[in-house]
């Protein structure tokens, strides 16, 4: 009996969260149990971390700052989609710095797993260049002078050879050991983690965290997961992400699958170029220098390519790295910038030159690099307020403030209203579903989403019979309470948000997806019985988790619970996957919401539903009582 039981407590986790001081060189272990237990993993636990160890007052260079690393209860355990982990920590590119999440794929999550790590805590700052490396249960300091200033490239060789070719690692570029706010952090398979902290790892003399993991958690029912994963690769099954450079120049050759998944990935692919080099690319990361590439006449489609590999190299947010070069366009044209202020050649825009000069001067905080390494906002406030009326609406503290906005799908309103950074995973619930949509107008039956199967779907899952109409505010609250609470669940669970959630499927009799099978997934692993409301749950709790820490760190409802202004005063003119701004109307109507803003007081509609919805002070924005008690939250009360 003894033995079952404790087999139970350890289906698909290892049981142990490694925490590390680098100012003491200590290394102790936390008890993974009681917090799984509560916050169900991942995003979830690393949440609660934070609350407990991050003091309020803390910068986020401080030693007292943590970053905090935390795979899913489904990590290493062969479930399709589940090699995602999360990083919690005080965040330097907000301004001002508080807490922040990233969420990275690859193979260092199942592979720390693998290790017999759940998650990792680090606090403290070493009094040299450091590298953590963990092997199978073992953790030690290694020295990292002579690495502490290279690219990510040249990390990853020098660990790969040091420890061998099963080394996993996290890393940060020269951006982070400078203290560029705006550092990412990088994994293996081009994996990466906005939000600046790699200038944490920076900060804390930290250059690397190596992984080599052995070992498998154990799974309660194998022959249901099975089941299910097949399950999942059959309803998942549609055409894998397109290829948005010239075929001429650039071709793609496939997926780059992350650890034990053989899903078809929307978001990253080996590309082939002209002089035979193949690379992984994906996402917004492929675009950071496209557009200036692609209207200089006679550039080569692979500058593109090698600029996004050059950040990664350096480690800088191609997000914030786009922004900075359309700034800089903007500021030549007003005549605010020059070639004399920024040393740069304007003439070369568009160029490899160019790019390769403005990224070293910012990673090397050279010139007026060393004012762009603060990052576009802080920048912003050095240079004044001429400088800040150049900014584009993307302009924002993490991620991008302008993509999928309010202006044209109500719901993510809500969405970026309660978030400290972009919540690009909870926008895509919404705008993936209306781009296939929009496709399947364009070309029938290349996707499956019809409008009756959107406006199907969106009953489902966003639980509102007018969810699905984006004219009106009826049903926002509800879909944006369910994105919520299910991506808090998905980036705790370790799901990756090219799958998760199968909201559609060419698969299905109705074409709708499966909202049941994060749920199935789970207790086939863990051996629970949690229905899909069960599961949600944990989300709410989380999501009332982060809140408490926003307001402990000084966020105020009456002025943050709210949108950036352009929202309202600047009409929409096109959308990324939806060009036209087209959203589906009664029956087969298409209607457009290009050229609209979103009403104040329809927000405040929203919002003030969204309150209630919560069980939160309509007129404080803060949780209520009852409600903290019902999700067995009572210690956050002290928030005041």
């Amino acid at each position: 009996m003894a033995e079952n039981k404790k087999k139970s407590l350890s289906y698909g986790w290892c049981g142990k969260i490694l925490k590390v001081d680098l100012s003491s060189a200590v290394i102790t272990e936390i008890d993974t149990r009681p917090y799984a237990d509560r916050f169900l993993g991942g995003r979830g636990v690393a949440t609660r971390l934070y609350w407990e160890n991050v003091p309020a007052t803390a910068e986020a260079f401080d030693p007292e700052n943590h970053l905090i690393f935390m795979t899913g209860p489904l990590t290493a355990t062969g479930v399709q989609g589940a090699s995602r982990f999360e990083v919690v920590g005080k965040s330097p590119m907000l301004m001002p710095e508080g807490f922040c999440y990233g969420n990275m794929g690859g193979y260092w999550g199942p592979s720390l797993k693998r290790a017999g790590f759940d998650g990792l805590v680090v606090s403290g700052k070493a009094k040299r260049p450091v590298y953590l490396f963990i092997s199978d249960g073992e953790a030690g300091l290694e020295d990292a002078g002579s690495i502490h200033l290279e690219g990510v490239s040249r990390v990853r060789d020098y660990l790969i050879q040091k420890h061998g070719k099963k080394t996993h690692y996290i890393t940060t570029g020269p951006a982070g050991m400078n203290l560029c706010r705006s550092a990412n952090l990088m994994t293996d398979n081009e994996g990466s983690a906005t939000g600046g902290f790699g200038a944490v790892f920076g900060a804390k003399n930290l250059k690397a965290i190596a992984v080599i993991g052995n070992q498998s958690p154990l799974v309660s029912d194998p022959a249901a997961l099975n089941e299910l994963n097949r399950l999942t690769i059959k309803l998942n099954k549609r055409d894998t992400s397109f290829n948005p450079y010239p075929p001429d120049q650039i071709s793609r050759t496939g997926k780059a699958s992350c650890f034990q998944c053989g899903l078809d990935c929307i978001m990253r692919s080996t590309f082939r170029t002209q002089s035979n080099k193949e690379v992984v690319r994906k996402c917004q990361a492929m675009f950071v220098y496209f557009p200036w590439v692609m209207g200089r006449q006679g550039e080569p489609a692979e500058t593109a390519v090698d600029a996004t590999g050059l950040c990664n190299d350096l480690s800088l947010c191609t997000m914030e790295m786009a922004n900075i070069v359309q700034w800089i366009s903007a500021g030549y044209k007003a005549g605010f910038l020059s070639d004399a202020q920024t040393g740069l050649e304007i003439d070369k825009l568009g160029k490899w030159e160019f790019f390769e000069k403005l990224c070293h001067m910012i990673a090397f905080r050279k010139g007026f690099g060393d004012v762009l390494a603060e990052g576009l906002l802080r920048a912003g406030e050095a240079l004044g307020d001429e400088a800040k009326l150049l900014f584009a609406n993307e302009v924002s503290g993490v991620g991008d403030g302008a993509t999928y906005s309010a202006r044209e799908y109500p719901m993510n309103g809500l969405l970026y209203a309660f978030e400290p950074r972009q919540p690009i995973a909870m926008l895509h619930e919404v705008s993936r579903i209306i781009g296939m949509w929009v496709m399947n107008l364009q070309y029938p039956g290349s996707t499956p989403v019809t409008a009756d199967v959107y406006r199907a779907a969106a009953a489902k899952f966003w639980r509102h019979d007018k969810a699905w109409d984006l004219n009106t505010h009826e049903g926002k609250a509800m879909a944006a309470t369910c994105i919520i609470d299910r991506t808090c669940v998905k980036d705790s669970l370790g799901l990756c948000d090219s799958c998760w959630p199968l909201m559609y499927s060419h698969h299905t009799d109705d074409k709708v997806g499966d909202s049941t099978l994060e749920s199935r997934t789970f207790n086939a692993v863990a051996g629970k019985k949690l229905d899909e409301d069960a599961l949600l749950k944990f989300g709410e709790i989380i999501f009332n988790q982060q809140r408490a820490i926003l307001l402990r760190e000084g966020w105020k409802p009456e002025k943050d619970d709210t949108i950036a202004e352009f929202n309202f005063t600047d009409p929409v003119q096109s959308v990324f996957m939806n060009p036209d701004v087209l959203v589906p109307g009664e029956g087969d109507t298409v209607l457009n919401r290009k050229g609209q803003t979103l009403d104040r007081k329809v927000f405040k509609k929203m919002r003030d539903e969204f309150y209630r919805l919560r069980g939160w002070d309509l007129e404080t924005g803060y949780p209520g009582a009852e409600k903290l008690n019902e999700l067995g939250l009572s210690d956050l009360l002290k928030v005041k």
